[in-house]
């Protein structure tokens, strides 16, 4: 069998539409959820978040993340410890918000232990978010489960 022109071209084109098929296929298969569900919200308060941000950048080496064989510990410095009452722990992992963990800890409980279990393998994003006189702080550190 000879291959002319127009059967060469015919075959382009149906190897084509199913390349793209399945490429249209498994793009729709994607999750492509918001960071968070208020997204809007939450960029419309931005001002205020780099105003925290920039109030919390002398603790930044206050609090030391570090993962052993079955758990996570989070230890806040003996200063963070004696003037917070209570930390807000987000474990934001950005591939999949089903996998991401909120916990609450009372300060002078540090360090904290978190069990492995509850998290996945992969990298998550740690906030870390407590409250001094009225003015509240907030920490980002990576982790690698």
């Amino acid at each position: 069998m000879k291959i002319n022109w127009g059967r060469a071209l015919i075959i382009f084109f149906i190897i084509f539409f199913v390349w793209v098929f399945s490429f249209v296929f498994f793009a729709m298969r994607q999750n492509n959820d918001l960071v968070t569900d208020d997204y809007y919200q939450k960029g419309a308060k931005y001002t205020d978040q780099i105003n925290i941000n920039q109030r919390s950048v002398t603790y930044q080496d206050s609090i030391k993340i570090s993962t052993t064989g079955k758990q996570v510990q989070i230890a806040l410095s003996k200063g963070l410890v004696k003037s917070a009452d209570s930390v807000q722990v987000y474990f934001f992992r950005s591939s999949d918000k089903t996998k991401d963990l909120r916990l609450r800890f009372k300060a002078a409980e540090s360090p904290f232990l978190i069990d492995k279990t509850q998290l996945m393998h992969g990298r998550y994003q740690v906030y870390l978010s407590w409250s001094l006189k009225n003015e509240n702080y907030s920490i980002t550190k990576i982790v690698d489960i």
